[in-house]
């Protein structure tokens, strides 16, 4: 395989992946979330393979229609319907009130998804995790076909909506690639 089809196959792995996880956003808040880890950064993952990691959250001042584990039930049954496999639902003992999901779907590409309900006083948070499979490839050759150029490049989103196009990597000329851009 070539670097250029490797890093076709990357930005394709990388889209596919981000999407039902963006599906499992809207079905828990149809909004702009914050975003701590955008996704589009190849890790490692044994041998030569890589894999990517984003995590989303509500925005600050969101709050919880229900309890933690009335949503957390709503989410697992959604996440069955729609596809999702070994989904676990956990709560905590004491005075922790966090209730956690986890589920796969490996054929899109989600080899993890931790979905944390957390009730705070001043607001409620859902922190949505996930990790895409491990796939074949050079981790370092993908990073560094992401970022092409030595000059800036457009910052990434501190939020954005769930359907909000994703982007991987940037253009030589330091704009953001989005899936539709032909490069």
């Amino acid at each position: 395989m070539t670097e250029e089809e490797l890093f076709e196959q990357a930005r394709e792995v990388n889209f596919a992946y981000k999407a039902p996880v963006a599906d499992v956003q809207v079905s828990v808040f149809d909004g702009e979330w914050q975003i701590w880890d955008y996704g589009d950064a190849p890790k490692k993952c044994g041998g030569d393979q890589y894999k990517y990691a984003m995590t989303r959250t509500t925005p600050e001042g969101w709050r919880l229609d229900s309890t933690p584990l009335e949503l957390a039930e709503e989410i697992a049954a959604w996440l069955d319907e729609n596809g999702w496999s070994d989904i676990k639902t956990r709560g905590y003992s004491g005075e922790i009130a966090d209730v956690v999901v986890e589920a796969e779907y490996p054929e899109k590409y989600v080899d993890l998804l931790v979905v944390d309900i957390s009730p705070g006083q001043a607001f409620d948070s859902v922190t949505i995790y996930a990790t895409s499979t491990c796939e074949p490839g050079d981790a370092h050759t993908i990073s560094t076909m992401r970022r092409p150029g030595d000059g800036e490049r457009e910052k990434l989103p501190a939020s954005e909506h769930p359907t909000a196009p994703p982007s991987f990597g940037h253009t030589e000329d330091g704009k953001r690639r989005f899936w539709d851009d032909g490069e």
